[in-house]
C-alpha cells in the first residue's frame, strides 16, 4: 500500500521573492511573447519590468497562506477558497496604481521642479502597466477551437468554491506547476469542493481537459474534487 501524498507546505516570506520572478518569467516568458518580442533579452526585461506587480500578488496570497512553492523551486500555485479572493483583482490594481505612479512621481516633483521626471516617470509607468497588461490577458482561442469546445462546456456547479490559480514555472523546467496543482486537489483542498481554473492559453486549457477538467464559459474550467480514500 502506497504512502498517502503529504501536503505542501505554504510559501514563507522569505519565498516571496522567489515566486514573484517565476510569475513574471512564466507570463513574459520567450515561447509566449515570440510573435511580438524576437530577443530574448527583450523577454527578460519584460519579466523585470512586471516583476513588482507579481511581488504584490505573491505578498497578497502568502500572508493567508495560499500560495504555495514546488520542492523543486522551480514551480508555484495559488489554491484558495473563493470567498478570500473578492478583493485581490481590485486591491492588487490599486496597489500597483499607487505603487507605480504615485511614488515616482512625488520623488520626482521632489528632485526635479522642471517636470522633466514627473514626465520620465509617468511614461515609465504606464509602459510598465501596459506590460504587466499584455503579460495577464494571454491568448484567445481560435474560433476552430470554440466551435469544438462548444458542446463539451458546462455549467460551473453550484457549492463550495475554490480558485486554483496562477500555476506558473520557470521557463525550461519541468512542469513543476502541474504536480503542485495535483497534489493540491488531492491534499488541500476538501473532498466536494468546485475547482475553478482559467487557462491562461488554448494549450494549457487542454492540459486543464487533460487532468479532468471541465470546461465551461470562455477559458474558465471546474473540477470537482472527489472524495479521498479513508486513511489505513
Amino acid at each position: 500500500m502506497t504512502a498517502p501524498t503529504p501536503s505542501p507546505r505554504p510559501a514563507r516570506w522569505r519565498d516571496i521573492p522567489l515566486a514573484a520572478w517565476i510569475l513574471s518569467r512564466a507570463f513574459t516568458n520567450e515561447s509566449r511573447v515570440g510573435r511580438r518580442i524576437h530577443s530574448r533579452r527583450l523577454a527578460q526585461l519584460h519579466a523585470l519590468a512586471v516583476t513588482p506587480f507579481y511581488l504584490l500578488i505573491a505578498i497578497y496570497s502568502t500572508v493567508p497562506g495560499h500560495l504555495y512553492l514546488d520542492p523543486s523551486r522551480t514551480g508555484i500555485a495559488v489554491a484558495a477558497p473563493r470567498r478570500s479572493l473578492r478583493s485581490l483583482a481590485g486591491g492588487v490594481a490599486a496597489i500597483a496604481f499607487l505603487v507605480t505612479v504615485g511614488v515616482p512621481l512625488n520623488l520626482a516633483a521632489r528632485l526635479e521642479p522642471g517636470y522633466v521626471l514627473e514626465l520620465g516617470a509617468g511614461v515609465v509607468a504606464t509602459l510598465s502597466v501596459a506590460l504587466l497588461l499584455d503579460a495577464m490577458i494571454g491568448r484567445r482561442h481560435s474560433r476552430r477551437d470554440r466551435k469544438r469546445l462548444r458542446p463539451l462546456r458546462r455549467k460551473i456547479p453550484a457549492g463550495e468554491r475554490w480558485d486554483l490559480m496562477m500555476l506558473a514555472q520557470l521557463p525550461d523546467t519541468e512542469p513543476a506547476a502541474a504536480r503542485l496543482a495535483r497534489t493540491l486537489l488531492r491534499t488541500i483542498i476538501p473532498p466536494g469542493v468546485v475547482v475553478t481554473a482559467v487557462a491562461h492559453s488554448a494549450e494549457l486549457h487542454t492540459k486543464y481537459m487533460s487532468h479532468r477538467f471541465t470546461p465551461a464559459r470562455g477559458r474558465q474550467l471546474f473540477y470537482i474534487v472527489p472524495t479521498r480514500d479513508p486513511a489505513p
